[in-house]
C-alpha cells in the first residue's frame, strides 16, 4: 500500500501541475478581448453587462478547477495507507508529515495564485474605468480648459484606487509566500529523509505509471473540451451583446438624433446658415404705452417672454447634437427671433402712426372749434340783426335743398315740423319744413315758385309752430 500512497502524491503532483496550466489559460483569456476599452465612448452609454459576463467567465472557470483540485485531494486522502512495511524505519509518521506538507504546499499557493489573480482582475477593472472615465471626459468637456480637468480628476482617481488596491494585497500575499517559504523549508527537510524509500518504490511506480498517464490524458482531454466549450460560449455572448449594445445605440441615436427624411424640411435645413446675431432689441417708444394702445404690463411680458426663449436656445445650444438636431435649433432660433424682431417693428410703426394721428386730430379738433366758435359768433350777428329788423330770420346756405341752413330770430320760438315761409321782396318764393338738429333749426324745401331758387340772406318767415 506504500506503492499506492507514491502513485497518489504523483497523481496529486500532476493534477497540480494541470490545474495551474488552466488558471494561466483562463488569465490569458481573460486579457483576449476587453469590453469596455472596446466600446466605452461615453459615460451615459456605459453598460455593465459585459464586464459582469466576463467575470462570470471567470468565476465560472475558477470553481472547475477548485472543483478538479478538491476531487482528486479527496480521493488522494480518502486513500488508505498501510505503512506496515515500513515500522522498523518509523516511515509512517515521515509518509503522514510529508502528505501534510505537500496539502500545505498545494492550498498556500493554491491561495496565493488566487491572491494575485484577484489582484491583477481588481486592477485591470481599475484600468478600464480609467479609459472610459477618459472617454466621457472628451464626449462632455467643454473647451480644453475643461477636457484637462476632468482629465486629471480621473487619473487621480485611477491612480488611488491601483494604490488601494495594491496596499490591500501587498500585506497578505507577502505573508502568503513566507508560509510557502516555510512550508517548503519542511518539505525539503523531509525529503531527503524519503529519498531511499523513493527509489525502492521506483519500479512500482513506473508499472503504474502507463495507467495514470491514460488516466491523466482522459481527463485532460475531458476537461480541455469543456473550458473549449466555455470559451465558445463566452464568445458567443460577448459578440451577443455587443451587437445589442451597437443596436441600442443606434436607436438612440436616431431617435434622439435624427436626420429628418420630410422634403420640406429637407429644403428649409439645406444650405442653411444661421445670420449675424441679433443683438439687444431697443425698448419700445414710451408714446405706445402712455396713449393706452399697449400696456406696460405687456410690454414687460413680451420682453421677459423673449428673454426666455433666447435663455432655452442657448442651452440647447450646449448639447452635443448630431445629424439634422443642430440645424433645425438654429433655424428654428432664427426664426423665433426674426418673429420677435418683425412683432417689435410693428409695434413701432403703430407707435409712430398712432402719433401721427393724434397729432393730425388735435390739429383737426383746434380747427374745428376755431370754426364752431366762428359759427356760433356769426348765428349771434345774424339773429340779432334779424331782431332789429324785426324779422323772423335769413337763409345762410340753401346749397342742399333737403338741408337748408337757417339763422332765425332767437325770440321766435320754433318746433320739431314748424312751417316756414321764404319771402323775397313782397312775394314768397319757397316753402320749408322746419326740423331741429342739436337744437338748431335746419328746413327741407317743400314747395319753390316755378323760375324762382332760395338764395342767401332771403328774408325767413315762420309761419306755425306745432306744439311738441
Amino acid at each position: 500500500m506504500g506503492d499506492d500512497n507514491e502513485i497518489r502524491q504523483l497523481i496529486h503532483r500532476e493534477a497540480e501541475d494541470f490545474l495551474s496550466k488552466a488558471r494561466e489559460a483562463t488569465k490569458d483569456i481573460q486579457e483576449i478581448y476587453d469590453i469596455e476599452t472596446e466600446f466605452a465612448k461615453t459615460r451615459k452609454n456605459r453598460s455593465l453587462m459585459v464586464p459582469l459576463a466576463t467575470i462570470g467567465t471567470l468565476l465560472v472557470l475558477a470553481i472547475i478547477a477548485w472543483g478538479i483540485t478538491n476531487s482528486i485531494q479527496a480521493q488522494t486522502n480518502a486513500a488508505p495507507v498501510d505503512v506496515a512495511a515500513f515500522d522498523d524505519l518509523n516511515l509512517k509518521d515521515l509518509l503522514d508529515s510529508a502528505k501534510r506538507n505537500e496539502n500545505d504546499m498545494a492550498n498556500a499557493q493554491s491561495a496565493l495564485q488566487q491572491m494575485n489573480f484577484d489582484q491583477k482582475s481588481f486592477l485591470d477593472t481599475a484600468d478600464r474605468d480609467y479609459s472610459a472615465a477618459l472617454d466621457s471626459a472628451k464626449a462632455k468637456a467643454v473647451g480644453a480648459a475643461d477636457l484637462s480637468s476632468r482629465n486629471a480628476q480621473a487619473k487621480a482617481a485611477w491612480t488611488a484606487k491601483r494604490k488601494q488596491i495594491q496596499d490591500s494585497y501587498a500585506p497578505r500575499i507577502a505573508a502568503k509566500k513566507a508560509e510557502i517559504a516555510t512550508i517548503q523549508a519542511r518539505i525539503d527537510k523531509y525529503d531527503q529523509r524519503l529519498m531511499a524509500q523513493a527509489k525502492q518504490q521506483q519500479a512500482i511506480l513506473d508499472s503504474a505509471t502507463q495507467k495514470f498517464d491514460l488516466e491523466k490524458k482522459q481527463i485532460v482531454t475531458d476537461y480541455e473540451r469543456r473550458l473549449a466549450d466555455l470559451q465558445n460560449h463566452r464568445q458567443s455572448d460577448i459578440a451577443s451583446l455587443t451587437k445589442q449594445r451597437e443596436d441600442l445605440a443606434a436607436s438612440l441615436t436616431a431617435r434622439y438624433n435624427p436626420v429628418f427624411q420630410d422634403p420640406k424640411m429637407q429644403a428649409l435645413l439645406a444650405k442653411w446658415k444661421a445670420p449675424p446675431s441679433f443683438g439687444p432689441f431697443s425698448p419700445l417708444p414710451a408714446y405706445l404705452i402712455q396713449s393706452g394702445a399697449y400696456s406696460a404690463a405687456d410690454a414687460a411680458a413680451l420682453d421677459a417672454s423673449l428673454a426666455d426663449f433666447t435663455f432655452i436656445a442657448g442651452e440647447l445650444r450646449k448639447v452635443p447634437y448630431i445629424n439634422s438636431v443642430p440645424s433645425a435649433l438654429s433655424r428654428l432660433e432664427t426664426e423665433g427671433l426674426q418673429s420677435a424682431a418683425a412683432y417689435r417693428n410693428a409695434l413701432v410703426a403703430a407707435a409712430n402712426l398712432l402719433q401721427d394721428r393724434d397729432a393730425q386730430i388735435a390739429a383737426l379738433t383746434t380747427r374745428a372749434l376755431g370754426a364752431e366758435a366762428d359759427r356760433d359768433r356769426l348765428n349771434w350777428a345774424i339773429g340779432n340783426y334779424a331782431d332789429a329788423q324785426r324779422e323772423s330770420g335769413f337763409v345762410v346756405d340753401p346749397r342742399d335743398p333737403s338741408s337748408v341752413v337757417l339763422v332765425l330770430n332767437p325770440s321766435i320760438p320754433v318746433n320739431d315740423g314748424s312751417t316756414a315761409y321764404i319771402v323775397r321782396g313782397e312775394k314768397s318764393v319757397a316753402t320749408l319744413k322746419l326740423t331741429l338738429r342739436d337744437g338748431k333749426p335746419i328746413g327741407s324745401v317743400v314747395t319753390t315758385v316755378d323760375g324762382e331758387t332760395i338764395q342767401p340772406f332771403d328774408t325767413v318767415l315762420v309761419a306755425s309752430s306745432p306744439t311738441p
